[in-house]
This record gives structure tokens, C-alpha cells and sequence, in this order.
């Protein structure tokens, strides 16, 4: 993996400036970052993310988190804000799956990163990222976050190759796919698409120290 795709797959889609610049004017907090965290009660090292993100009629970013096998994860602690596209969910395990897509109108880019913690015994462990699924420039004409919402769920983009043929993404992610397109297409989101209700107990959340990646 070159330098660019492993800078990406441990910190999220790289989009240019001026995309970023106008996500921000919409007011969408998308945050793709996923750090170490020590678990002081049980004595172990896990990853922390947050899922975050939603839409506005033209523009839409989120990430989501899955299980490592593409299964759903409950989330650690569920957060409500009355500002909408912002942080919904926290999650904290062992192992994630992040599910990362960017909309503008019909165009979406997506990236799928696997993260696990490296072997250790008493130094802190690296965070070790690798790409599951990445295309840009997929293409989905119904409009979701309109005339068609009735099909948030059951709809996601197509992505081609140079060649023209389509890229078919591995059959674990589908499921992760179907709902990160809803996401993208929630105007004003105000709650978690992949994270679900089932979190562990919630004092947990005051049993760790954060560390930077």
C-alpha cells in the first residue's frame, strides 16, 4: 500500500480543500478519525470512534461504524444534540469497521477501512488500518434525499472501473453500504445509521484514558 492509501485508510477519505470548505458551510460534522483508548477497569487497549455526519439536499458525509465481519455494533454511548448532522453515536471495541461515503447530488465516494490494534505486551499497540472496499465517482440517480426517499434502505450507488466494468464490493459490506447511502441522503440527521441501540454499560465511558493516534 502506497503512502497516500495507508494515510487514508488509518484517517479517512481525502477530499480537496475547497469540497471540505463547503461541507463546513452546510454545518455537517463528519469527524473519520479512530484512536487507541485505554481501558483502565479491564486493563486492555481498544479503538474509539464516533459516527457522525448527515446531509443537507446537495451534499452529504458520514461515517459509520460495523464489526470487523460487517455485523452491526451496539453502540458505547448514544449522544443527541439539537444541531443536527453532527456526532450521534460513540464505539468502543477491539476491532472496527468504518464505513466512510461522500455525496454530491448523484456522486458518491466511499472508502471501507478494517482497524485492528498491533501485538503488544507493555507498550501502547499501533492502530493497524487496512482498505476493504475504495471507489469514487459512484453513480446513484434516485434521489434519496427528495422524490425518493420511500427507497432510503434499499438503494446504493454503482462504482466502475477505468474499463467501464462495475466494481462489486465484497458481499460483508452490502449491508453496511445499503445503510451509509441513507445516511448521506438524511437531511438534518439527528440520529445513528449503523451503530444500534445494545451498548455496554454505560460507565465504561468514564473507564478510559484517550490517547492521539
Amino acid at each position: 500500500m502506497n503512502t497516500k492509501l495507508a494515510t487514508m485508510a488509518l484517517r479517512g477519505l481525502t477530499l480537496p480543500e475547497p469540497t471540505r470548505k463547503e461541507i463546513r458551510k452546510t454545518g455537517i460534522y463528519c469527524r473519520a478519525m479512530i484512536k487507541g483508548v485505554y481501558q483502565q477497569q479491564s486493563r486492555r487497549w481498544a479503538l474509539r470512534g464516533e459516527e457522525t455526519g448527515g446531509a443537507v439536499a446537495s451534499i452529504g458525509h458520514y461515517v459509520g461504524f460495523t464489526g470487523a465481519d460487517g455485523q452491526p455494533l451496539p453502540w458505547t454511548q448514544r449522544i443527541q444534540n439539537f444541531m443536527p448532522n453532527g456526532v450521534h453515536a460513540v464505539v468502543i471495541a477491539t476491532e472496527l469497521c468504518r464505513v466512510e461515503m461522500y455525496r454530491y447530488e448523484n456522486t458518491y465516494d466511499v472508502l471501507i477501512t478494517r482497524h485492528t490494534l498491533s501485538p503488544h505486551q507493555d507498550t501502547r499497540p499501533q492502530i493497524e488500518s487496512k482498505i476493504v472496499f475504495f471507489r469514487r465517482a459512484g453513480t446513484l440517480t434516485t434521489e434519496l434525499w427528495g422524490k425518493d426517499s420511500a427507497f432510503r434502505g434499499g438503494a446504493r450507488p454503482r462504482f466502475f472501473k477505468k474499463n467501464g466494468e462495475e466494481e462489486l464490493p465484497p458481499a460483508t459490506v452490502l449491508d453496511a453500504l445499503l445503510k451509509v447511502t441513507e445516511a448521506v441522503c438524511c437531511v438534518g440527521c439527528k440520529h445513528s445509521h449503523l451503530l444500534e441501540m445494545g451498548a455496554q454499560p454505560c460507565h465504561l465511558k468514564h473507564s478510559f484514558a484517550e490517547v492521539g493516534v
